[in-house]
């Protein structure tokens, strides 16, 4: 709820702008002109009172966030104190009552909606999402019912549900006669009491949890509804920030920095001042500052891989075949039926001691169920004959193959160039050799930072992985990681020196080799038919 001196600057503002005079043409107006405009501008005050969404002016970076109205998914990631839950919740009054200003350039409903807003909980959602909507705190003070962004004679007070001081749901009039409803909700609900029903639009005040924000949205699949969020990205490059961030499909997002928000608001007032900035970059925490001041995601606690900018090429940037030294290795990560398998296909540079992280085909479902699907692609003329490194269980019979072949054997019966022994760590300082996954991860991440491991853009799913890898406070490594342990597997042979030079041959050159090799051995074991027998003199 705005105070009256506030109604009052914006209302004269308002007059002054509608008919074209300058503040100080109005200073020296004779007294009953000045009478006459200060009569409209009670009007005006009173009418913006209780009609804030007719009068709203939005900041250069809301315009901007409004156009990306065509996506399905839209985010505000933004520092702290920019408008951005302001942004979404004038948003939502205009889809709730199809009041839209002359300047929209989004998204239009046509017809009333079901929408949610949700936050953190309930007395956070009663402070700002309910008082930003509704223009309270506290339902039960219904003089101030309509003072927020939804228009009082919008509101319809008969039908709205209560829980004490909160909000839980309420009609709202849209324009074709008709009535939008209005849903509360919070973070700590239990997911359950979500399901059942149809939402036209979500809108997300900070960050969701992941199955909290995966149920809301799918009561949008039937509808098309849509999503708005915004948060503060203070969780780190987690759930759904990350999907914002890595522009996954469907998602679109706009950052705002301090820097892109002016001192004064769109009506004159002072907004967000350079000596409130100064202050508040010195309470922040060092670790806080990038996503309170520029809305970058924080390197949360227990992030595995602290990395702003991953170490990224694009196919073409580098011609491994005319580099003399280049090396290369592939390496699986192995998976049971509804558990993916990672093929990962990793250069290596020994002088500079660069790896290259060139490509990972990830074979789940049906294809992952039988194990000759996914040896077509170790038998393609580009890479056949590339060394192949395996985890210690690939060595286990029936595991994997479904039969009674380990998968090392079911390899090696096609002829590929499998490594004799599991991938494991090198030795420590006693001899010792162990598989612990901690050894390979801290080596994944030193190259990371330092970018000595370079990945192509097109292993999106490890990326996508790697920047949502946390562990937690015994030590456990967050999933999926099937991609990661790959990449892994292949950046620890690549140290050991399991990694094979590039044979320089052509696609053809290779398979006719192979094909020779496969003729010689079939002729050595038809002229060899002897079979062992049970000599019961031994």
């Amino acid at each position: 709820m705005l105070g009256t001196d506030i109604l009052m600057s914006r209302a004269l503002r308002y007059v002054l702008d509608q008919h074209s005079v300058a503040p100080k043409t109005y200073a020296m107006m004779p007294t009953n002109l000045r009478d006459q405009l200060e009569s409209l501008v009670y009007d005006i005050a009173e009418d913006m009172r209780y009609n804030q969404l007719k009068y709203f002016r939005p900041f250069d970076h809301q315009f901007e966030f409004f156009k990306t109205g065509d996506s399905d998914r839209r985010g505000i990631l933004a520092a702290n104190r920019i408008g951005k839950t302001v942004s979404t919740c004038y948003e939502t009054a205009m889809h709730l009552t199809g009041q839209y200003p002359d300047w929209w350039e989004g998204h239009r409903y046509k017809q009333p909606i079901t929408c949610m807003v949700a936050g953190e909980g309930w007395s956070q959602v009663a402070l700002v999402l309910q008082n930003e909507l509704l223009g309270t705190q506290d339902v039960k003070m219904e003089q101030n019912l309509g003072t927020g962004a939804i228009p009082r004679d919008c509101i319809n007070t008969e039908t709205m549900r209560n829980d004490g001081a909160n909000s839980i749901g309420v009609e709202v009039k849209h324009i074709t006669g008709g009535y939008s409803y209005l849903l509360f909700a919070n973070y700590t609900q239990e997911v359950r009491q979500l399901q059942g029903f149809k939402l036209n639009l979500a809108v997300f005040d900070e960050q969701p949890p992941d199955a909290f924000f995966s149920e809301v949205v799918t009561r949008t699949a039937t509808t098309q509804g849509k999503v708005l969020c915004s948060f503060t990205p203070l969780k780190g490059l987690n759930g759904l920030v990350s999907k914002f961030w890595n522009k996954e499909s469907g998602y679109e997002f706009i950052r705002v920095a301090w820097d892109d928000v002016p001192e004064y608001d769109p009506w004159g007032h002072p907004f967000l001042l350079k000596e409130t900035r100064q202050q508040l970059e010195r309470d922040y925490l060092p670790h806080e500052r990038e996503a309170r001041i520029a809305g970058k995601p924080v390197m949360g606690k227990g992030a595995v891989f602290q990395i702003r900018d991953w170490p990224i090429y694009r196919t073409g940037d580098y011609d491994f075949g005319s580099m003399p030294t280049i090396k290369r290795v592939i390496a699986l990560d192995l998976g049971l039926v509804n558990d993916q398998t990672v093929i990962s296909l990793m250069y290596w540079e020994p002088y500079e001691k660069m790896a290259f992280l060139h490509k990972q085909i990830i074979v789940q479902g049906i294809e992952e169920a039988v194990p000759t699907q996914y040896i077509n692609h170790l038998l393609r003329p580009e890479v056949f004959g590339t060394p192949i490194v395996l985890p210690a269980d690939a060595s286990q019979q029936g595991r994997y193959t479904m039969s009674a072949n380990s998968i090392r054997e079911l390899f090696e019966s096609y002829e590929l160039n499998v490594y004799e022994k599991a991938i494991m760590n090198p030795p420590d300082q006693n001899g010792k050799v162990t598989n612990h996954k901690s050894y390979g991860i801290n080596q994944m991440r030193q190259m990371l930072e330092v970018g000595s491991l370079v990945i192509n853009e097109n292993c999106v799913d490890f990326l996508s992985d790697a920047q949502n890898y946390y562990v937690d406070t015994q030590g456990r490594f967050s999933d999926p990681d099937d991609t990661i342990d790959s990449c892994r597997y292949a950046l620890l042979a690549c140290l050991q020196g399991i990694a094979e030079d590039w044979d320089y041959r052509t696609p053809q050159e290779r398979m006719a080799m192979q094909r020779d090799l496969y003729y010689q051995r079939k002729e050595i074991r038809n002229n060899n038919p002897l079979k062992n027998t049970y000599d019961p003199a031994q």
